[in-house]
């Protein structure tokens, strides 16, 4: 992988510009067929939920210490190698995209503890965060997210659940299929658009989505293939809809019973189909020394499944 990740470099500039992920699919041939084929697999399985590669060539030293935030990242460019191998694969599986409300619409993400994050579900709070699809509020979020090991020397574990591991009556199945749930986005789209576009219409639209959500299932697809969106502090029954709190509460358990650990090591790659599985984060206690868990991470739009994605082109809230 990092023979085709210097080759992609070469070609295409640094991963920091939106402009090297322009016709990154040109450059697939040049990851290793066994890699490919597993992604293959995953791409066209209907029922494998997530997939665990080691062995990326990452270089902490050069990576420099774990930035402070994800404001401090935003042009290092020393990680230049690590992001070219996170994102071959990742345009394996669709169009590479990012939120202009997160992280400035960077494509290379950075996910590290935060001080003022201390308290939040923002994915830098080192507290537990809870299971979630990611995005799951918005009908464009990703099909697959790519999350990629820099450091994790306590070996902080992601929590991984899927559809299929949770047991649920019919009666629940049958609720959690109607479109009776409010899913309101988290608050660091608020928040990050807020502080660098406070009087945008993209605040504007986010905003309105977080007062004002539509109603969705929780549940869609086959039921051979079923498939899952819920984010479970954002995710509510209508008011006074005891039948769908429920439902609600009962899937949350579920997912809270199954869900297991992954230890994204410096060097592994994690790839979660976003619609067959959530994930979080086990709570931890960071140093802020430069040697805290820090992990890269990407969105990717794949085929849309059924009302999953009407109009997966948007990359825009």
């Amino acid at each position: 992988m990092c023979k085709a990740a210097k080759a992609v470099l070469a070609a295409q500039g640094s991963p920091t510009k939106p402009s090297f992920h322009e016709g990154l699919e040109d450059h697939i041939h040049r990851i290793p067929e066994s890699i490919r084929a597993v992604l293959k697999e995953l791409r066209e399985s209907p029922t494998l939920c997530a997939l665990h590669l080691s062995g990326v060539r990452v270089d902490p030293d050069r990576c420099g210490p774990t930035p402070l935030s994800w404001q401090e990242a935003l042009d290092d460019s020393r990680q230049e190698l690590e992001e070219a191998q996170l994102a071959l694969p990742a345009s394996c599986l669709g169009g590479v995209f990012a939120w202009p409300t997160i992280q400035r619409g960077r494509m290379v993400q950075n996910l590290v503890p935060v001080e003022s994050d201390r308290y939040e579900q923002s994915g830098h709070g080192p507290v537990v965060l809870e299971r979630h699809t990611e995005d799951g509020f918005h009908q464009d979020r990703c099909r697959y997210l790519a999350l990629l090991g820099v450091r994790n020397p306590d070996r902080v574990p992601t929590t991984l659940g899927t559809v299929h591991d949770v047991r649920l009556t019919d009666e629940h199945r049958s609720v959690l299929s109607e479109r009776r749930f409010l899913i309101r986005p988290d608050l660091e789209h608020l928040r990050q658009s807020a502080e660098s576009a406070p009087d945008s219409e993209t605040l504007r639209r986010a905003r309105e989505m977080y007062e004002n959500p539509e109603p969705v299932a929780l549940l869609f697809s086959s039921p051979e293939a079923p498939c899952l969106r819920i984010d479970a502090p954002y995710t509510a029954a209508l008011p006074g809809d005891d039948e769908v709190a429920e439902a609600l509460a009962a899937i949350v358990d579920e997912l809270d019973r199954a869900q297991r650990d992954v230890v994204i090591c410096e060097r592994d790659v994690l790839i979660v189909d976003n619609y067959r599985a959530v994930q979080g984060c086990r709570a931890y206690r960071p140093r802020f020394d430069g040697t805290d868990r820090w992990l890269k991470r990407m969105s990717v739009v794949g085929d849309p499944l059924s009302e999953a994605a009407a109009g997966a082109g948007a990359r825009a809230l």
